[in-house]
């Protein structure tokens, strides 16, 4: 769909992530893509780091990382990391599934609280699947592990695979809460809906800037939700929301 990198200016990762604690957010989520530079990605958690209220909370996305670079984010005021073995690993995606199961383990080791997914869920994969990859969220002992779908983007070759309904995902999602125990407190899913609210999912996400599930390079008024958007979910559901930082990212969780 882009033909085109672009990277986002410093100044409007700020104006964004400072907008996100305002509305009431409970933890504040920095997004790179696999090949962003992990040294200018601390730079980054530093800069928003310095630009947000000490309680606020940051967990990180990005790519496969080494032990001293987990620790530079820890360092960094990173709480938490968000990473997974994804289904089609190696066959969609060429990446060893060592390569996933290593990050989670230095993640662990330089202190940082992982929250992981069995995702991206697509009409192809075979319960078989489903649950060899949730039993690998299980075993990563995260703070909290979740079921999300594929968004097909036109064009890409997975798209030819189609989507899975709210409501299967919803059957999902319920399935792994039960298969993580009581060892996991959180569930999530994501994209945000009542449906999968109502089956669980205790975290859903709010998105400004760049989305992989998206076609418009600013995902805001598209795709992505605001803050209130997602408070907006958790009322249709009849779920109280939380005031005030994540309890699954904090340090005591």
């Amino acid at each position: 769909m882009f033909k085109e990198s672009t990277e986002i200016p410093i100044e409007e990762v700020l104006i964004r992530a400072v907008r996100f604690e305002a509305d009431g957010s409970n933890a504040v989520l920095l997004m790179g893509t696999a090949h962003y530079p992990p040294s200018k990605f601390v730079e980054v958690m530093q800069e928003v780091r310095r630009n947000l209220k000490p309680e606020t909370i940051l967990v990180a996305n990005t790519g496969d990382m080494s032990l001293r670079q987990a620790r530079e984010l820890k360092d960094a005021g990173c709480s938490g990391f968000y990473h997974a073995v994804r289904l089609g690993e190696v066959r969609d995606t060429s990446i060893p599934v060592e390569h996933r199961l290593n990050t989670m383990k230095v993640l662990h080791e330089a202190g940082l609280l992982l929250g992981t997914c069995l995702e991206p869920v697509g009409p192809e994969h075979k319960t078989s699947e489903l649950v060899e990859k949730t039993l690998i969220t299980r075993d990563a002992k995260p703070t909290y592990s979740c079921a999300a779908r594929r968004i097909p983007i036109p064009g890409t070759e997975l798209a030819r695979h189609g989507l899975v309904s709210e409501a299967r995902m919803a059957h999902i999602l319920a399935v792994v809460r039960h298969a993580l125990g009581y060892d996991v407190p959180g569930n999530c899913t994501h994209e945000p809906n009542v449906i999968g609210v109502s089956a669980g999912a205790k975290l859903v996400w709010a998105e400004a800037g760049v989305n992989p599930r998206d076609t418009e390079e600013n995902t805001e008024g598209h795709r992505g939700m605001t803050v209130a958007d997602c408070r907006k979910i958790y009322e249709e559901a009849e779920w109280r929301v939380l005031e005030g930082p994540s309890t699954h990212y904090a340090p005591s969780c």
